[in-house]
C-alpha cells in the first residue's frame, strides 16, 4: 500500500501544484499533502534517480496530464519494492511521508456546551441549555430585515475583499522565469555550482552535451522565458559561441527546480545555496 501511495505522489509531483485537482492522497490533504509530495520525490529520486522507470513515469506524467500506463506504474512499482527491501530506513521514510494522519480528537464536551452573550445581530442569545445558533439568528433577521439586509451586504463585502487578497496572494506566489532562476545553484548531478546572472544574460554550467555538462570556452548566456508552457515548463536557451540548446525547466518552488532536454529526459534537480 505504501509503495502505491508513493507512485501516486511521485505522478501528482510531475504534474505540479497548479496541474493537480487538490484532492487527498491517503488522507492527506492541503499544505500537508504538498510537503508530502516534495518528500517522496526526494527521497525516490534521491534512492533512484537514475531509474528509468521513474525518469519514464515523470515524462508520461507531464506529457498525458497524469495518465501514466500500466506498465510504467508497475515498473516504479517494482523498483521502489526491491529498494525498499533492501533498505529498511528508506522504507521507514516512505511509509511516514504516506502514513494517514490521526484524526483530530473530539472535546468530551462537545454535545453538551452552553452559549450565552451577543453573536454579532440584534439582541442578546441567552441559553442555560444546548442552543441552535442557526435558528436564533433566522429569528432574529425576520424580525429586524432592515438591520439584516446591512449585515448580509457587510458579509458580502468582507467576502469579496477576503477572495481578491487571496488572488493577489498566490499571483505573489508563482515562481518561475529570469528572476526565479537568478543566483547560484547546485546541481543533484554532481557537476558543480551553476550560475544565472541577474540580468539573465551571463550564466554559467548549463549548456550540455550529451547528457553531460560542456564549456569550448568563452562567454556564455542564458535567456528564459517569461511565461511557462501548458505543462508548467520554462524555455532555457543556452548559446556559447557555437553552441546553442533549448532545455525545459519545471519550478516546484522558488529554490527548487529540474531541468529537462527537449525530449523530456530528465538531465537533473537544482537547488539554491
Amino acid at each position: 500500500m505504501t509503495v502505491e501511495i508513493a507512485v501516486t505522489m511521485l505522478v501528482a509531483w510531475a504534474i505540479g501544484k497548479a496541474g493537480r485537482v487538490r484532492q487527498p492522497i491517503n488522507g492527506i490533504t492541503g499544505r500537508a499533502l504538498d510537503l508530502a509530495i516534495d518528500g517522496v520525490r526526494e527521497a525516490v529520486v534521491a534512492k533512484l534517480g537514475g531509474d528509468p522507470a521513474v525518469q519514464q513515469l515523470f515524462y508520461e506524467a507531464r506529457a498525458t496530464d497524469g495518465a501514466v500506463s500500466a506498465e510504467t506504474h508497475v515498473a516504479v512499482e517494482r523498483s521502489i519494492s526491491a529498494a525498499v527491501a533492501a533498505d529498511s530506513r528508506f522504507g521507514a521514510e516512505l511509509a511516514r511521508l504516506t502514513a494517514t494522519p490521526a484524526p483530530s480528537p473530539v472535546p468530551s464536551d462537545a454535545g453538551s456546551r452552553t452559549y450565552s452573550g451577543n453573536f454579532g445581530v440584534a439582541g442578546d442569545i441567552h441559553a442555560s441549555g444546548p442552543v441552535n445558533v442557526r435558528n436564533k439568528v433566522v429569528n432574529q433577521a425576520r424580525r429586524h430585515p432592515v438591520l439584516a439586509t446591512f449585515v448580509v451586504i457587510g458579509v458580502v463585502t468582507l467576502l469579496g475583499f477576503s477572495a481578491n487578497q487571496l488572488t493577489s496572494q498566490q499571483e505573489a506566489q508563482q515562481v518561475g522565469g529570469a528572476e526565479t532562476m537568478s543566483g547560484a545553484w547546485s546541481a543533484s548531478d554532481g557537476t558543480g555550482t551553476k550560475t544565472f546572472g541577474s540580468d539573465g544574460g551571463a550564466c554559467d554550467g548549463f549548456y550540455y552535451s550529451n547528457g553531460r555538462p560542456l564549456d569550448i570556452g568563452g562567454p556564455m548566456t542564458c535567456s528564459m522565458s517569461s511565461k511557462p508552457d501548458a505543462e508548467g515548463r520554462y524555455s532555457l536557451r543556452v548559446v556559447q559561441s557555437s553552441n546553442r540548446a533549448t532545455y525545459l525547466v519545471v519550478f516546484s518552488d522558488a529554490d527548487h527546480a529540474s531541468v529537462f532536454d527537449t525530449s523530456g529526459a530528465e538531465l537533473y534537480d537544482l537547488e539554491r545555496f
